[in-house]
Formats: structure tokens, C-alpha cells, sequence
């Protein structure tokens, strides 16, 4: 993974492997044949969205969990990034990138139509529990902090978590907490912050890289990627960061992007496999593991 201090290239990076993975092949996000009908025709709204390479570039899909038949829902012709349901499941967050800007974007899945959430600013977005705001990595005259961005009207406020090094932020369903990872004492740990009150607690405190953290539904659980970097694996604890437990064993998923199932009883990563980012269905009890597809960085709805 690139470090915090080189944040905007992350996207960016993720973006054209995802381009390069689908070299002269067929690649999977690619439309139905014509007469063909895609997930939301057949089996009602579809379950998750995720990037996929389309041709030359990398465009938003959007599919069932179980057959992962696409359905391909931008067009923008660049490269786009870390998309992620809103909490009504009728928009998607999402980054887009060409070779002139990086900008936060809102899908309205009903129209089809994209607009620009936060111009200039590349980094992954989540959003707040009622979609009325999102939550976001800025640089700022302090260093790089947690910001809250009002969708409706652009105005921002900054979350007090006593650090200028934060990033990588998902907002609980609850709105009661937002989890991070933070360097500001050197080494990339994961740290949970109340957005009202600023109460902040360090979650994880060791020699390994802690990154890329995930609430469960009900907030009660963390997942987050822990390692090296070469080699980083899943984990699962408590919000309050106890009984931390190891889910995987050297699956080399690199970055992972953990993403909770509803029920909690299910994680989505991205795993790296020959060359390819690939989603893979991790079964929290038995630790089964299921091969869902090609693409990275999904969102369940």
C-alpha cells in the first residue's frame, strides 16, 4: 500500500491496475450482450458495487453478490475508485480520476447522471449515516485531517481528532463513531474518533502496518488490513479494540478493502491473484473463502 504522506496516488494506483489487469482480454465488468438483462432486471436491486476495468479505462458496476452478472453504471471514460452505497442505497460516493483531476463523485443510480462532491480531491470518501454528508481525507494548512462536507450545500468542517496525519475514514451506521488510520506517532495504527465530541481512542498499537479499517452495521466490530507490506491479512476486534483475532493466512490481498456483509456474519476484500484484483467472500465463523469475481473495492448496500 502507498503510505499516508502519498495518499493522492492511491486511487490513482488502484485505478490503472485495475485497467492494466484487463489487457487484451474480455474483461469481467463488461456489459451484458445486447437482450441480455443485468442484475437490477432480474433479481431487484443489486447487492454491491465495486470498480471493474471497462476497455481502457475503469468504470462503477454494480451486481449481485451470488452471480456477480454486471451491470455497468458510469460511463466517464477515465478511471474511478472506492465506490460506496449510500445509506439509502439510491447514490453512489465514488472517486473519479483522468489525466487532468481527481474528484469525489454522486451517482444518482435512478437517473444515471454523476456530479462533483468535492472537486480536487482524489482521496477515498464514505458516506454519514442519514447521506446528508460525507466523510473525507483533506490537506489543509495543518497537514491531512478528517472532514465533514454537507452534500447538499459544499460546506466543510473539520473533525477535531488531535492528529494532522489521518486518513482512509468509514462513518458507523450509528453516526456515533468514525474509524481511521493514523501515523501521528509514526507508524500507521487504527484509531476511533466520536465526530461530535472528539473523544478519540487508539484501537491497535504494534509494529505492523494497521490500515484500510471497516465498521460492521451494528458498530460493534472492526475489520481493518494488518501486516507487512508485502504481505497484510484480515483482521477482526471489538470497537473497543479488544479480542483482536486473525481471519486470514497469507492470502496476499494487499490493500484489502474489508467491506461487512449486513448481517456481519460476511467480509468482501480485494485480493491481488496473478496480477489481478479480485473479490473474494471471506465466512467470519469457518473462515471459508469464496472466489467472487473480478474487481476491487466493493460496497454492500
Amino acid at each position: 500500500m502507498i503510505r499516508c504522506g502519498q495518499l493522492r496516488s492511491v486511487p490513482v494506483a488502484l485505478a490503472l491496475i485495475l485497467v492494466a489487469c484487463a489487457g487484451g482480454n474480455t474483461p469481467t465488468g463488461e456489459l451484458p450482450a445486447e437482450g441480455a438483462s443485468g442484475p437490477s432486471a432480474t433479481m431487484g436491486k443489486p447487492e454491491i458495487v465495486y470498480a471493474s476495468p471497462a476497455g481502457k479505462a475503469s468504470e462503477v458496476f454494480s451486481a449481485n453478490i451470488s452471480d456477480l452478472v454486471p451491470q455497468q453504471l458510469t460511463s466517464l471514460g477515465g478511471h474511478v475508485a472506492f465506490p460506496v452505497w449510500s445509506p439509502d442505497g439510491n447514490r453512489v460516493l465514488f472517486v473519479a480520476m483522468n489525466e487532468d483531476s481527481a474528484n469525489v463523485m454522486i451517482l444518482d443510480t435512478e437517473s444515471g447522471e454523476s456530479s462533483v462532491a468535492l472537486a480536487n480531491n482524489g482521496n477515498p470518501a464514505d458516506w454519514g449515516p442519514r447521506g446528508e454528508q460525507i466523510l473525507v481525507t483533506k490537506d489543509d494548512a495543518n497537514g491531512r485531517g478528517l472532514y465533514l462536507i454537507i452534500v447538499a450545500t459544499g460546506a466543510e468542517e473539520r473533525i477535531d481528532t488531535g492528529s494532522t496525519s489521518d486518513a482512509y475514514a468509514r462513518w458507523g451506521r450509528d453516526g456515533a463513531a468514525v474509524v481511521y488510520e493514523s501515523n501521528r506517532d509514526g507508524n500507521p495504527e487504527i484509531y476511533l474518533t466520536n465526530p461530535e465530541s472528539g473523544e478519540t481512542r487508539r484501537l491497535t498499537e504494534n509494529n505492523h502496518l494497521d490500515e484500510w479499517p471497516s465498521l460492521s452495521r451494528d458498530s460493534s466490530q472492526v475489520a481493518w488490513a494488518s501486516g507487512t507490506e508485502e504481505d497484510k491479512n484480515l483482521w477482526v476486534m471489538n470497537v473497543d479494540g479488544s479480542q483482536k483475532r486473525q481471519i486470514t493466512e497469507s492470502m496476499m490481498f494487499g490493500d484489502a478493502f474489508p467491506e461487512w456483509s449486513p448481517d456481519g456474519s460476511q467480509i468482501l476484500l480485494t485480493a491481488r491473484e496473478n496480477g489481478q484484483f479480485m473479490l473474494k467472500l471471506i465466512e467470519l465463523v469457518s473462515g471459508e473463502t469464496t472466489h467472487i469475481g473480478e474487481g476491487a473495492g466493493a460496497s454492500w448496500r
